[in-house]
């Protein structure tokens, strides 16, 4: 922990005096690798890459792209990496590497849980040097289900983590969710509470509505 506060802050120090300086990128570059070994993470750090990236495409290295894309996803519900892909060129985009991880993206945006594992399948190779990132896909879809259902079958639940039956015991043991006769209850909380609307909640006027009154007012006139 104390190795990756002094990590970020020699990369602030570095970005506050050479942020465009292209001279830079090996050192950002092994950041980015250091990031995917320990867990750590410097969305600064990883945005400073791809814009030097889109100054100098010549230097643009394909595979430290999808690992800040990968590293992005990691945090989500976040949306870094909807901010990082603003600086990514579409030419980049469409590289099959990086349109992989744009599918997985799509997914988890559209809450397809149960399609994430097989899109990722492209991806294990580079995967294989970042830690943790099953486990981070794993806590946001959880995270979801939970502002979502008061209850959800177990075998919806292991289909979308991709784990099976004990595994998915563990992983409800430490959120306190009882899972009885093949359903997780998932407990109350207040975004999966039904709740009255408030009378400041109730739907204003519509265009509709504000044109023809504007209009009836201004007639009489």
């Amino acid at each position: 922990s104390h190795v990756v506060k002094e990590m970020g802050e020699s990369t602030a120090a570095l970005l506050a005096k050479q942020r465009y300086n292209p001279d830079i990128l090996p050192e950002l570059e092994a950041l980015v690798d250091t990031q995917c070994a320990n867990s750590s993470y410097d969305l600064d750090c990883n945005l400073a890459v791809l814009k030097l990236y889109q100054f100098h495409p010549d230097k643009n290295n394909i595979t430290v792209v999808a690992k800040i894309l990968i590293k992005a996803l990691m945090n989500l519900p976040a949306t870094d990496y909807l901010l990082c892909t603003y600086l990514i060129p579409e030419r980049v985009q469409e590289v099959e590497l990086i349109a992989n991880v744009a599918a997985v993206a799509k997914l988890l945006e559209t809450c397809a849980f149960r399609q994430i594992w097989q899109a990722v399948e492209p991806l294990r190779e580079l995967l294989s040097g970042v830690v943790g990132f099953d486990a981070a896909i794993g806590e946001f879809i959880l995270r979801t289900m939970q502002i979502t259902y008061q209850s959800i079958p177990a075998s919806h639940l292991e289909a979308s983590l991709n784990v099976d039956h004990e595994k998915l015991l563990e992983l409800l043991a430490t959120r306190g969710w009882p899972c009885k006769d093949g359903v997780v209850i998932v407990s109350l909380n207040d975004d999966n509470i039904a709740k009255p609307p408030k009378v400041d909640d109730q739907p204003g006027l519509n265009v509709v509505q504000m044109t023809k009154i504007l209009s009836s007012t201004f007639n009489g006139f």
